[in-house]
């Protein structure tokens, strides 16, 4: 093998990892996070290409100890000396089979693991990404620019010297040299971009880095398992296992139409490659592919503001506008950028808990059940200031409540909302929290869980609105509510709930008894009044009736005398008669007629002067006489 190729790949080493270094001193000078996925491609690539020029050495010195014997064999006549003892006469070829046994296999495992490695540290760090400063991010993207030209240089010639010249330890450093220039160019561009006013560019640019690393760590894995199960067959040219395919295609885009062509010419039977249209497309391609990218950025200054939304127009980062809901025209990206702010739709955040879990689905929650995924305690105010008995007492300034507060909100100012904080919604909820916590510190449990729940939730409304308008967020509060208002449910071993329900049904039993004893006492005090006064109008009464009774028959007897001296004889007699009357009213009575007399009945028919007096008939007053 030719000494060029040995520095090529030796040079595709060293420029990996000088890259390497050079991208790592840039991302920490701009705090970027593609940057330092940029420089563990360039790290790793470095191994690779180190492993590949290491093993390219032992090819060319097996080629140059060939060459030597095969030169030597033909200058002596007799060469069984040397086929005899092939094992000692080629240590070049020996050292290359064991190096390819033993060092290639166990370099990739190691290879796998650093793979794997990066990629689940970089998912780390781009789940705790922070945006980058915009201090030296020009400056750092002007030396990322350079530095992948330079390494898109030598990828390209090392990658057609590669080809042409059927060298395949070349190709893994080039193939790695074209893919950190690639990632050094997507830097420089995140750098522009942060520069211009979005950091995000850097995030996803690291996130599509994670996804590269990861899907190599697979494909490395993959062929260990290939390559322990391979056949191994005499002659056959063997895959150099630590070389990705995945890093060839990306550093190679022309592989892919190579590989298409086969496919298709496989599929179809015939050489599809060799057609006027497929050479045409693969011409063509170039063009098209930009057409599309420049319709697709051309639609960009096209922007459809939904009903209930307002965009926010930038140019350049700074605001120019604000669009309502519409089509509108502005200019393509990344002069022009609209935000959209959704101004009518209801937003809520909780306060106190976390939603989740089992017990969103019950009906029925207990105190002593928690209600969310996580509930949490906070500080109300005590109206017991002293508990205790005896010289001691201990002070009790505040209790612990749990209690679940939905806010909701809706944004009325989106200028306000989106430029004058970083985290508007992340503000608006810190502000509630504080807000939730002094108020609760200045109110007593037991008023909160009963009658002033509806003022709480008044005055809390009060309170975040005035807090978030001070704050100019351009929000409105709508609604807070109070609900699962309750004491903390405890541990195992304190069970603060269940105690605080003993103590409140203690009271509730001895609030009841009372209230009982106030009924029974209610009930007989004004029964015993009215006994009383009914007793004394009573006897009143009777005393009244047996006095007005002995003033009535004295009156009687007095008018009775004066009729006795007036009538001796008819008074008398009409006493008589009025006390058989009286007396005999209720009396069964028989007549006896005889029957040997003939009645003569005598009708008178005058008006009488006084009927009870004048109709006695004369025979029983003579009979009344004679009696007399």
């Amino acid at each position: 093998m030719d000494a060029q190729f040995n520095r090529n790949g030796l040079t595709n080493f060293l420029a990996l990892a000088v890259g390497a270094v050079v991208a790592e001193v840039l991302s920490r000078m701009a705090g970027s996070a593609s940057g330092e996925a940029a420089a563990a491609l360039l790290l790793l690539g470095a191994l690779v290409a180190l492993v590949s020029w290491f093993q390219m050495r032992l090819a060319a010195r097996e080629e140059a100890e060939r060459v030597e014997m095969e030169d030597l064999a033909r200058h002596r006549a007799d060469s069984s000396l040397f086929a005899e003892s092939a094992a000692d006469a080629f240590p070049a070829q020996r050292a290359r089979r064991s190096f390819e046994r033993w060092i290639v296999p166990g370099f990739t495992v190691l290879l796998f693991a650093a793979q794997a490695g990066a990629a689940w540290w970089f998912w780390r760090r781009w789940s705790g990404w922070s945006a980058p400063g915009a201090g030296r991010a020009m400056l750092a993207s002007a030396s990322y620019a350079g530095m992948g030209l330079v390494l898109l240089l030598l990828g390209l010639y090392a990658s057609k010297l590669a080809r042409y010249a059927g060298v395949r330890m070349v190709r893994p450093g080039a193939s790695h040299l074209v893919l950190g220039a690639l990632m050094a160019f997507m830097a420089a561009g995140t750098g522009i971009a942060v520069y211009a006013g979005y950091p995000a560019w850097d995030r996803h640019v690291t996130m599509g880095a994670t996804v590269l690393l990861g899907l190599v760590a697979m494909e490395t894995l993959v062929a260990l398992v290939f390559e322990a199960y391979r056949p191994r067959v005499k002659g056959r040219e063997e895959r150099v296992i630590y070389e990705s395919r995945l890093v060839g295609i990306l550093g190679q885009p022309t592989g892919l139409f190579s590989t298409a062509a086969q496919a298709l010419d496989y599929q179809f039977g015939f050489k599809v490659s060799e057609t006027w249209f497929y050479r045409f497309l693969e011409g063509a391609i170039a063009w098209i592919v930009l057409a599309q990218a420049g319709a697709l950025w051309i639609s960009t200054a096209v922007v459809v503001i939904e009903p209930g939304e307002q965009g926010l127009q930038e140019r350049f980062g700074r605001p120019v506008g604000t669009l309502d809901s519409g089509l509108h025209l502005k200019m393509p990206w990344p002069v022009d950028s609209v935000e959209r702010i959704n101004t009518r739709a209801v937003q809520t955040f909780n306060v106190g808990f976390e939603p989740g879990g089992e017990t969103d689905k019950e009906n029925t929650v207990l105190w002593t059940k928690s209600h969310y995924k996580t509930e949490f305690n906070l500080l109300v105010a005590s109206r017991e200031q002293a508990v205790g008995t005896g010289d001691t007492d201990q002070t009790v300034p505040a209790n612990l409540m749990t209690v679940s507060i939905p806010v909701q909100f809706v944004v009325t100012n989106a200028g306000q909302w989106a430029y004058n904080h970083a985290a508007p919604a992340r503000l608006l909820e810190q502000i509630a929290n504080r807000e939730v916590v002094r108020y609760l510190a200045s109110v007593d449990i037991d008023t909160l869980m009963s009658s002033g729940r509806g003022e709480a939730a008044r005055l809390l409304r009060a309170r975040i609105q005035d807090a978030s308008a001070r704050a100019g967020l351009g929000s409105e509060i709508i609604f807070v509510g109070l609900q699962d208002i309750h004491p903390p449910i405890g541990n195992k071993d304190h069970q603060v709930a269940k105690a605080y329900e003993q103590v409140i049904g203690a009271e509730q039993e001895r609030e009841a008894r009372i209230l009982e004893a106030e009924g029974y006492l209610n009930e007989t005090l004004p029964a015993a009044r009215a006994t009383a006064a009914r007793t004394v109008n009573q006897a009143r009464a009777g005393a009244s009736g047996m006095v007005n009774d002995a003033q009535g028959r004295a009156a009687r007897f007095g008018n009775q005398r004066v009729a006795f001296r007036e009538a001796p004889d008819v008074f008398p007699a009409r006493n008589y008669l009025e006390t058989l009357r009286t007396t005999l009213a209720a009396t069964r009575k028989y007549v006896v007629l005889p029957t040997n007399t003939q009645d003569v009945v005598i009708l008178d028919l005058t008006e009488k002067l006084r009927r009870d007096l004048l109709d006695v008939p004369v025979d029983a007053v003579k009979t009344g006489g004679d009696k007399k």
